[in-house]
């Protein structure tokens, strides 16, 4: 029975491994308040010393009935994986690219087929030996790091906008972080229920 729920805990890990890599995981929004804008601006020309007094006068007469409420967004950058994996390689950081894909990615893709066919009719060795080789993999997986370090990321941004200043962040997590983070923690968990299993049995 554990095996059968440990294998179907595995099936839907994977299924949400897809949708995790493909989908918004994290969206940056940066936004200026207008009136810090016209202030800084303001503050520009009147220090300037080579601004004519008719200019400083006609700037602050049009400054003060200007319409300065609300904010301005300056920034704003949606990214899944896949998608973050493609910017860092087109942007040169190839090698960055290649570590996200391989642990986030090729890790646990290569771990979980090794998982499904250590299930089917092989030899026992065989399968003992696929077990054991993605158990050995799991270390080397760095997918639930992954996911702290965009929570963090989050964290941090919004803790930017707090914070205040001239320009402020905002953060939001995508549909992709659950996924991914759903994947993380349904695999953990089958991993553990399947080793438990296979001691069992042996």
């Amino acid at each position: 029975m554990k095996r059968v729920s440990g294998l179907l805990l595995l099936l839907i890990a994977y299924g949400m491994l897809l949708p995790g890599l493909t989908q918004p995981l994290l969206t940056l929004t940066g936004t200026v308040e207008k009136s810090d804008l016209v202030a800084i601006g303001k503050d520009i020309i009147v220090e300037s010393p080579d601004t004519p007094e008719l200019l400083d006068a006609m700037a602050e007469v049009i400054i003060s009935n200007m319409d300065v409420t609300g904010e301005l967004e300056v920034y704003q950058k949606t990214r899944s994986i896949i998608g973050t994996i493609r910017e860092l390689h087109s942007n040169g950081y190839t090698i960055v690219a290649a570590l996200i894909g391989l642990f986030s990615v090729v890790v646990p893709a290569v771990k979980g087929l090794m998982l499904l066919f250590s299930f089917f009719k092989i030899p026992q060795s065989i399968s003992s030996r696929l077990k054991a080789l993605s158990s050995m993999m799991s270390k080397w997986s760095m997918a639930d790091v992954f996911v702290i370090g965009v929570f963090v990321a989050f964290l941090a941004a919004n803790a930017i906008k707090r914070e205040g200043g001239i320009l402020s962040f905002e953060a939001i997590l995508g549909s992709g972080f659950y996924f991914f983070l759903g994947y993380c923690l349904l695999s953990i968990l089958s991993s553990q229920i399947l080793s438990s299993n296979q001691s069992r049995e042996s």
